[in-house]
């Protein structure tokens, strides 16, 4: 039985509660967002909704569905629960009689739409939501009865509470996630009131600290949650509603108080405390708990067999190629090529995996954390008891097999390289002081190890060191480019690598720096002759004298390397020109054949093919193409492993006769057969250093021609794995992964002054409470805000429910006509899918039907707009008049929600733009950075071209939540006029072209963060000029991800940043100041004025002069 209690639920309201027997019931935890009506809770236990007596008594399960139900809030009669829930793929807000009966779906946008509670008189509900609108979410309202949607009158909003007559709300306008504790900063909660309709505000709670939930009470107070004790220690406090000194009326002195909410009578306030219910008597102050007994079964079965069909997580091929090992949700197989059966290895709550196949085929090692922490293990390949062979106190990063079996290479989270020898010792070979160590292979010879290290200036470079370890690693690349992942060559005589030409600002510089992404190779001995010579006839890579070579080779005792380090940077030279870079590679056993992953097509996500080539260039041949990835707009986000930069293909693996390659594309492992390189074929001749786009942009259009329509046809490995889940074990492991992960990838190793094992030991015993994954993260957040950090939290992995909603655009802002009954055209914006000539839409027009549905302003408009498919167009009727006679049907094709937000970005930015011409005369540039990423930074050299001749310039990153460009920005904006460029009958111009030189200010907020704080505080460092604003969000630290057993994912902050002054004052949770503080209000909000932006104006003319 899966949880579902009685599968007529819904079909009346006895049948939807369930009363449940104390006598076989356990005081329950993980309780939350509880609500109070008239003696009766309500609340969220088990993904579904409950409610039951204020003494925990009488107990009934209102809601039994697979999605997760949450947020319920009474309306004030006490007749209905509002509630929100993610059964169409995403929170939408529902209805249902509070004694039970069919949920009634209100909101139909593919937003999340979290209730907060309902208007004074009973008639809506009110939620928060980010609609695409501007930057943040909003206050909505919807009807109760027709499920029509308006705004709810507030600037943003992330919670509310009206005033008992509804005129006034008082809201929190933004803050940070609810289970971050400690923070201190500008994007802190704080508690505004709002008079609706004199939009005026007053911030009554200016406290850098949280100011959370608040709720208007009848007393003349609004109470709210915070922090202002200090210590994390939370309460609920209280403020006049004119305004005047917060008096705290709870006294924890431990725990969290989270999600209150307030009675309508304004007696009662029900919050979490502890991970339990409580209950305050608003006007004797006294809190205590509510004991809630219950037995119940999650949605889940605590155990469940699931079957993964052709499907794994990593792979390794065996040797002899008629095996493959794989990973799949945590459990370890080898699966037959051909014929043979399914073995496998592992079993149990432990994650297993990152399998590899030892070179003679006896054993295979994986990562598993079994021991309670990452170690790695070997098994025996048919089978057996495996063992652990590591025993460090770090992650295991990357390992890989000595040529002969006997040793495994690894790197560890402290960034170090080690070598163990099976049943022997484990010595240290490498340690970096700049990074991870990362991509070590051992030299057929056994003799030495190369690896990815970087240098001081966070440059990757390979380097030698020896196997036996003992001595100090040596450079083996010297050029300034990032250099990565080596290889031997099956003598062991030549070192393969890939170069990145970057732009060097120290991260990923975008499609141009993938493009410059090629193979080199370094000769390690003296070149006995030019390796670029003429060749004699290649041998059929598939006939018999190739397969003897081999054969020969491989029973031949490898060569000792003699490494001549004075002329290794001379040595090296180019193998690849190839227009789409190359993503990895590996060498095909026995001669001098790569076979690489390259991408065709246009931009960064293009299609993934396979060639293989000699490696001096020449003999380039298509093996195989991947599937290109599915964007948004060519049926729905990317599938998983089809992302960008041709990460289709990856984890290549060639057997030991060179004659096979196999790869991972998706979750699917492939065959193809290796083609024999093309006798007389040309390919490109290797040079020496160097090669570029323009030599890349060549080869691209021979190397296409002479691929289209070649290669071979790749085969699926087919096989059915079952892995046993036992649920509760499975969110245990979990938890632990995320805490280990955090453990050693989190950038301070002091864990921002808390004790991570004590942090474990007070969260973990909650899993046991846990009924779905999302509780289950819940909690690891918790854990996860004792660190204070920003860059952090658990969230499920990519992907919704399926048959999720998405919510299409047709383009137009509509606005209801309550007095014509129908919807009116207020905006059509510039460049969407309605501004063209033929749909003739206009401002002013009114929307009479869509798809043939009639739709009126009783009608939830986005019901109508909610099932459309991207590509597929929706017939609008349209009149520019209420009625049907006269009217016209126009085709849209709508755009998606983020399309849709890009559309209201341009239209936003078009009228600041416009503004400040106007404030300005025409002496004053306007440009907006959205994002700190390669779009942005294109679109800032453009547009700082276009106003190069302006005397002064507005660069405004408001609302940017960062990125890593704050580097090239700087280095433009640095620049200063040094020579006048003027050609014979022209205008002078200055150079450098590229360069700005008028007067600038830079516009932050409480919003920009990360690589948008680094930006202006840098601005400022270099006097480049002020910034104008408020103080920005103090969230500075580079960020990555990690993936947990079941695809959910962890954000593992591991660089922290730093002012360069004599302090070397943290900028995580500092927040940088501007030297001109201005704030938008709420009202200015409202009202459409940018005070900041007007500011900033006025300030540059006066810095002008007049002029």
């Amino acid at each position: 039985m899966h949880g579902k209690l009685l599968t007529a639920i819904g079909r009346c309201a006895l049948a939807a509660a369930f009363l449940l027997s104390p006598v076989l019931a356990r005081e329950a935890k993980l309780v939350r967002y509880p609500a109070y009506h008239a003696g009766r809770i309500a609340f969220t236990y088990l993904a579904d909704i409950w409610t039951a007596d204020e003494t925990g008594k009488n107990v009934m399960r209102l809601t039994a569905h697979p999605a997760r139900d949450a947020y319920p809030r009474f309306s004030p009669e006490g007749r209905w629960i509002a509630f929100s829930s993610d059964r169409k793929g995403n929170l939408d807000v529902y209805v249902i009689p509070a004694a039970g009966g069919t949920p009634k779906q209100l909101t139909f946008h593919s937003a999340d739409d979290q209730v907060l509670g309902w208007t004074p008189d009973g008639k809506a509900v009110l939620f928060s939501s980010m609609r695409g609108d501007d930057f943040l979410a909003k206050l909505w309202l919807v009807d109760a009865e027709t499920g029509v949607e308006k705004p709810a009158g507030t600037d943003y909003g992330l919670a509310g509470s009206f005033s008992p007559d509804g005129k006034r709300i008082a809201y929190n306008q933004r803050g940070q996630v609810y289970w971050r504790k400690y923070y201190r900063g500008s994007y802190q909660t704080d508690v505004f009131v709002l008079d609706l309709a004199a939009k005026k505000a007053a911030n009554l709670t200016d406290f850098d600290g949280m100011d959370s939930w608040p709720m208007w009470g009848r007393d003349g107070f609004i109470y709210f949650v915070s922090d202002r004790d200090g210590g994390g220690l939370t309460n609920i406090w209280r403020v006049p509603e004119k305004g005047g000194k917060a008096e705290k009326v709870t006294q924890f002195t431990s725990g969290d108080v989270r999600w209150p909410s307030i009675s309508a009578d304004g007696k009662t306030i029900v919050f979490e405390h502890d991970f339990g219910v409580w209950k305050l008597d608003v006007a004797s102050r006294k809190a205590a708990p509510i004991k809630l007994d219950i037995e119940a079964e999650t949605q889940l079965n605590p155990e469940e067999i699931r079957t993964f069909q052709s499907r794994a997580d990593e792979f390794h091929v065996h040797p002899n190629g008629r095996r493959v090992v794989f990973s799949i949700y945590g459990e370890i197989f080898t699966a037959p090529v051909e014929e043979g059966d399914l073995v496998q290895l592992t079993e149990g709550a432990a994650r297993d995996r990152e399998p590899q196949w030892s070179p003679d085929g006896k054993h295979i090692a994986y990562v598993s954390d079994a021991s309670g922490r990452e170690e790695i293990w070997v098994v025996p390949a048919d089978g057996g008891q495996a063992r652990k062979v590591t025993d460090l106190d770090t992650l295991k990063m990357e390992m890989r097999w000595s040529p002969d079996s006997k040793d495994i290479l690894f790197t560890t989270s402290d960034n170090r390289l080690f070598r163990h020898t099976l049943g022997g010792q484990t010595v240290q070979l490498a340690e970096s002081k700049y990074g991870n160590i990362s991509s070590p292979v051992m030299s057929p010879d056994g003799k030495w190890v190369a690896f990815t290290m970087a240098d001081e200036a966070r440059q990757t470079d390979i380097w030698l060191v020896p196997a036996a370890g003992g001595a100090e690693p040596r450079r083996v690349t010297f050029d300034s480019y990032p250099d990565r992942l080596p290889r031997f060559s099956s003598d062991g005589r030549k070192l393969y690598f890939i170069r990145m030409e970057s732009t060097g600002m120290g991260g990923f510089g975008g499609a141009a720096d993938l493009a410059s992404s090629q193979l080199w190779v370094v000769h390690l001995e003296k070149l006995d002759k030019d390796p670029n010579a003429p060749e004699e006839p290649a041998d059929d890579a598939e006939g018999p004298a190739a397969a003897m070579r081999r054969a020969q080779q491989q029973n031949q005792a490898p060569k000792e390397i003699q490494i001549d380090w004075d002329g290794l940077e001379r040595r090296t030279s180019q193998i690849t020109r190839v227009a789409g870079g190359v993503r990895t590679y590996e060498v095909v056993p026995g001669g001098r054949t790569l076979v690489f992953v390259t991408t065709e097509g246009t931009g960064m996500r293009g299609t993934p093919v396979v060639y293989t080539i000699q490696d001096n260039g020449r003999r380039q041949t298509r093996v195989v193409a991947g599937s290109a990835p599915a964007g948004e707009g060519e049926g729905g986000p990317p599938q998983p492993g089809m992302g960008m930069f041709g990460g289709g293909i990856t984890q290549l693996a060639v057997t030991r006769n060179g004659r096979t390659l196999f790869f991972k594309e998706g979750e699917g492992i492939y065959s193809v057969n290796l083609p024999a390189a093309p006798a007389g074929g040309t390919g490109a001749a290797a040079g020496g250093m160097g090669g570029g786009l323009a030599a890349a942009m060549q080869q691209a259009a021979s190397g296409a021609q002479a691929g289209a329509g070649g290669g071979a046809a790749r085969r699926r490995i087919n096989f059915t794995a079952r892995v046993r889940i036992d649920h509760q074990q499975q969110w245990q492991q979990m938890f632990d992964d995320a805490w280990r992960t955090m453990k050693y990838r989190f950038y301070d190793p002091k864990m921002h002054g808390k004790d991570w094992d004590a942090m474990r030991a007070k969260y973990k015993p909650l899993v046991e409470f846990v009924g779905d994954r999302q509780e289950l993260l819940n909690i690891v957040n918790e854990m996860i805000g004792e660190l204070n950090a920003s860059h952090t939290g658990a969230a499920p992995g990519p992907g919704g429910r399926e048959g999720a909603v998405q919510t299409q655009h047709p383009g137009i802002e509509f606005v209801p006509d309550d007095a014509a009954g129908r919807y009116k055209v207020a905006h059509v914006y510039k460049n969407g899918p309605a501004d063209k000539d033929w749909v003739k839409v206009k401002a002013g027009d009114y929307l009479l039907a869509v798809d043939g549905k009639p739709v009126t302003t009783k009608d939830n408009l986005w019901k109508f707009m909610h099932n459309q498919r991207l590509n597929r167009k929706m017939t609008l009727k349209l009149n520019d008049r209420p009625s049907e006679d006269g009217a016209w049907e126009a085709q849209i094709e709508p755009v998606s929600a983020a399309q849709y937000a890009t559309l209201r970005y341009e239209k936003w930015v078009r009228e600041r733009r416009e503004l400040t011409d106007k404030l300005s005369g025409g002496k004053v540039g306007y440009l907006h950075i959205r994002a700190m990423d390669q779009t942005s930074l294109r679109k800032f050299e453009k547009e700082l071209r276009e106003f190069r001749n302006k005397p002064a310039l507005i660069i405004d990153q408001r609302w940017n939540g960062g990125g890593n460009i704050e580097q090239q920005l700087l280095a433009i904006l640095v620049q200063r006029e040094y020579q006048i460029w003027q050609p014979r009958g022209t205008e002078p111009t200055g150079r450098p072209f590229a360069g700005y030189f008028g007067k600038k200010i830079v516009l932050q907020n409480w919003r920009s963060a990360s690589n948008a704080e680094m930006f202006p505080a840098g601005f400022r460092a270099l006097g480049l000029g002020k910034t104008l604003g408020t103080q920005t969000m103090g969230a500075v630290i580079g960020t990555g991800s990690y993936s947990l057993i079941d695809g959910s994912t962890v954000r593992t902050p591991g660089v922290g940043v730093f002012l360069a002054d004599a302090k070397r004052t943290n900028m995580e949770n500092l927040g940088v100041k501007p030297d001109i503080e201005v704030e938008n209000t709420p009202e200015d909000n409202l009202n459409g004025k940018d005070r900041q932006l007007e500011a900033a104006v006025a300030e540059l003319l006066k810095e002008l002069g007049g002029k």
